[in-house]
C-alpha cells in the first residue's frame, strides 16, 4: 500500500474517532440538545509544534476527560518561515493517567495523540505536479500525519466561574516524513532532529 492511500485511510479513521470519542457525537445525534452544548468546551493557543508559529484551536473533551478533540488554525508569518503559511490541523489527545495533585494544581504527566495537518498554498500539493519527474515526491507535501507525547499542568477554578480550568501544556511532535527520514538515515539523523516542541495554554469553559 502506498503512502498517499495509507494517509487517506488513516485520515478517515481519524475523523471517525474524533466524532466518536468527544461529546460532539452525542450532541449531533440528539435533536433535543440545546445549541449551547454544540459549542466547544475549550480553546487552545499554541506556540510552535509543527502546526504553525502560532495556532488557535477549539474542541471538546470526553465526559471522562480521557480524550480531547481539537481543530487548529495555524499561521506562520513570512518573517519566521520565509513565506506566509496557513494550515489546519485536527488533533486527538489521549490522557490515560489520572491527575496528580501538585501544590494545589493538577498534573497530567503523560499525554499522547495523533495529528492530521493540512497546509494551504500553491507550493504544497497532494500529487506530484506535471513539471516534476514521475514519483519525484513519493508523498504529499500538503498533508501530514503526526504523533506526539506531552503533559499538562492544570488549575481548576470555582464551578460558578465562567472559566472552569486553565492548563499549560507541552507536546513533542514528529511527522510522517521526518520519522521516515530518521528510519532510513539513523546514522546521520538524530532523534532530536525530528522532534518539534509545542507549548500551549488551554482554557475550559
Amino acid at each position: 500500500m502506498n503512502l498517499p492511500k495509507l494517509k487517506s485511510i488513516i485520515f478517515k479513521l481519524f475523523l471517525f474517532l474524533l466524532c466518536f470519542i468527544t461529546q460532539s457525537l452525542d450532541a449531533c445525534a440528539n435533536d433535543s440538545v440545546k445549541r449551547s452544548n454544540l459549542l466547544p468546551d475549550h480553546v487552545k493557543l499554541q506556540f510552535a509544534g509543527g502546526i504553525g508559529f502560532f495556532s488557535l484551536g477549539a474542541g471538546y473533551s470526553s465526559v471522562n476527560e480521557k480524550f480531547e478533540g481539537d481543530l487548529f488554525y495555524g499561521y506562520v508569518p513570512e518573517s519566521a518561515g520565509g513565506v506566509t503559511i496557513h494550515a489546519l490541523s485536527a488533533k486527538i489527545t489521549w490522557l490515560p493517567v489520572k491527575t496528580i495533585p501538585v501544590k494545589g494544581l493538577g498534573l497530567k504527566p503523560f499525554t499522547s495523540g495523533l495529528i492530521v495537518n493540512y497546509t494551504f498554498g500553491k507550493q504544497y500539493f497532494g500529487f506530484t505536479p506535471d513539471n516534476y519527474p514521475y514519483d519525484y515526491y513519493n508523498h504529499p507535501t500538503n498533508l501530514h500525519l503526526g504523533l506526539f507525547i506531552g503533559g499538562q499542568l492544570r488549575n481548576n477554578f470555582k464551578p460558578e466561574k465562567k472559566i472552569k480550568q486553565m492548563a499549560l501544556y507541552y507536546e513533542l511532535i514528529t511527522f510522517d516524513t521526518e520519522l521516515l527520514s530518521y528510519v532510513k538515515n539513523t546514522k546521520t539523523i538524530k532523534i532530536h532532529d525530528i522532534l518539534n516542541l509545542g507549548i500551549g495554554i488551554k482554557t475550559n469553559f
